[in-house]
């Protein structure tokens, strides 16, 4: 239905694995989609419904408030996190991102939540990631994905690679490249050690991924590429970014259900934490699936 609707299509081209003295190869053929045009298109898609209002780029602070004098019910109030602004009252909320539960964040620090926010929330683990999104003026290597087995020193932290300027919907017309570039596991873990500030560790991120990609050019390209291997492709822009949400470990407890409901307090929370397919597009819609019935079912 998706692909029929145009919301996703198929990204092809050539997709490498590299590393571990073996040299390069090909990875094999099987199907890959993308959201079309942007990433988000499955969701937007999803949520173009006439009795449904979108708020984008706002994180919001949720309460739950008494509903009058009239009852003994409460509602959920939800303000701007910054200027505190009202942005609506509703029956229920509906939580999807589990770092709204953490320390740092105050988006459910009124909302009573405790069964979430101090219960499921905190047995989840996440393998740690750096990310960073690079602009070449130009790079003509004809691969769309490189995999990097992290055996191979010389390709430094990397772990994968992708020309996001390939995928559908993501053309450019003056030449110009864009990447996405992803840390191994293990070099994120020991890169991380010790750091906190969350601007040193983009900076981090951006710096050492762009540099060991650059580095990495030469060995990755075919032997008889001689004329790009003597080229440094020009960084027009680039920025870092720790992923620290992308790949949960669930716990056994979220493995084993779907969603989590808490019905007296009109609070439903789902996400690619729950189920068998954690940090997937998949398990993260089965989750939705799944929140959706039992919020049907409750009222």
């Amino acid at each position: 239905q998706w692909k029929s609707d145009d919301w996703v299509r198929e990204w092809t081209g050539d997709f490498w694995t590299v590393g571990g003295g073996d040299g390069r190869s090909q990875e094999m053929k099987k199907d890959r989609w993308v959201g079309y045009p942007t990433m988000n298109s499955i969701c937007q898609n999803l949520l173009s419904h006439e009795n449904i209002e979108i708020k984008t780029q706002t994180r919001a602070n949720a309460s739950r408030i008494q509903n009058g004098d009239t009852d003994n019910t409460c509602v959920w109030q939800l303000n701007h996190h910054k200027t505190h602004e009202a942005l609506g009252s509703f029956d229920w909320l509906v939580a999807s991102d589990r770092n709204s539960a953490g320390y740092h964040r105050n988006d459910l620090a009124k909302a009573d939540v405790k069964e979430f926010t101090s219960g499921t929330t905190r047995n989840i683990k996440s393998v740690k990631s750096l990310t960073a999104m690079v602009v070449f003026e130009h790079l003509n290597m004809n691969v769309n994905g490189i995999q990097f087995d992290g055996r191979d020193p010389k390709f430094g932290s990397l772990g994968w690679a992708a020309r996001d300027t390939s995928k559908p919907g993501r053309e450019r017309t003056d030449n110009r490249e864009c990447w996405v570039l992803q840390s191994h596991p293990d070099a994120a873990k020991e890169l991380l050690k010790g750091k906190r500030n969350i601007g040193a560790i983009r900076e981090m991120a951006r710096d050492v991924l762009v540099r060991d990609f650059l580095k990495s050019i030469p060995h990755i390209v075919d032997n008889d590429d001689d004329e790009l291997q003597l080229q440094v492709p020009n960084v027009v822009t680039s920025i870092g970014h720790r992923w620290g949400a992308a790949f949960p470990i669930p716990s056994e407890e979220c493995a084993q259900m779907q969603s989590q409901i808490i019905a007296s307090k009109q609070f439903v929370a789902c996400g690619d934490y729950f189920g068998q397919l954690p940090g997937r597009i998949e398990g993260g819609y089965l989750s939705g699936v799944s929140a959706a019935d039992q919020l049907c079912d409750a009222i």
